[in-house]
């Protein structure tokens, strides 16, 4: 090999080295391990940074399911379901209230929507709510009810204070209501129930053994009861 071909040879052995190196580079810049790393790495960022938001925000933002007895106060934008069993020691406010069986919630009710309350379950104070308020079987309040909507208590169900409601007002049976009934719909009164105030609405229909307090026909007794004696008074003269 001549010394001319020796020098051409070495060029390009040369040449072709720099070109790998170069191309190692590109490679190393483009896509390493590192890069993918870190690419992997943000997205896990932001993953934790969206989690985040949804731990801070999503209670006040959301429903909320109550699954064990807690002595704070709830206030939420959403639903508040409390399961059976379990005790809120504090009010609630949110956009719609559902207790199950056996559930308490120990302060009051404040809602724009619907109030559930299951069977057994009590509430220790009143309740405000937008929207209808149903209790199921041997359900108490130990307060009053105020709500726009509706309202119906179910069997042996108890409501310690007065009942005004937008629309109408249904007792089923052996209902307790310790104080005035007050609807601007049409009032139904089961079998058994006694309430001890007034009773008003578009309309009042009574089933068997109902009782009423501050009701007209108790007024108009003891008118008649005065005026006999009176009558009786005047013949013993």
């Amino acid at each position: 090999m001549t010394d001319t071909t020796r020098r051409r040879t070495l060029v390009a052995v040369v040449t072709g080295t720099v070109g790998a190196l170069a191309g190692c580079q590109d490679l190393s810049s483009d896509g390493d391990p590192d890069a993918e790393t870190d690419t992997e790495e943000e997205i896990f960022s932001n993953d934790s940074e969206a989690d985040d938001d949804d731990d801070e925000n999503g209670d006040d933002d959301g429903d909320v399911t109550v699954e064990e007895d807690t002595d704070d106060d709830i206030s939420v934008d959403g639903t508040v379901e409390v399961l059976a069993d379990v005790e809120v020691d504090g009010s609630v406010e949110a956009a719609g209230v559902l207790l199950e069986a056996g559930a308490t919630v120990e302060g009051t009710i404040d809602t724009g929507g619907t109030v559930d309350l299951g069977d057994d379950s009590e509430v220790g104070g009143d309740v405000t709510a937008g929207g209808d308020v149903t209790t199921a079987e041997d359900a108490e309040i130990d307060g009053t009810i105020d709500t726009d909507g509706a309202v119906d208590l179910g069997d042996d169900s108890g409501v310690n204070g007065d009942v005004t409601a937008g629309g109408s007002v249904t007792t089923r049976t052996d209902v307790s209501i310790d104080g005035s009934v007050d609807a601007g719909g049409e009032v139904y009164l089961g079998n058994g129930t006694e309430v001890d105030g007034d009773v008003s609405g578009e309309s009042v229909e009574e089933g068997d053994d109902v009782e009423i307090g501050g009701d007209g026909s108790d007024d108009d007794d003891d008118d008649g009861i005065g005026w006999f004696s009176f009558g009786s008074d005047d013949d013993d003269e």
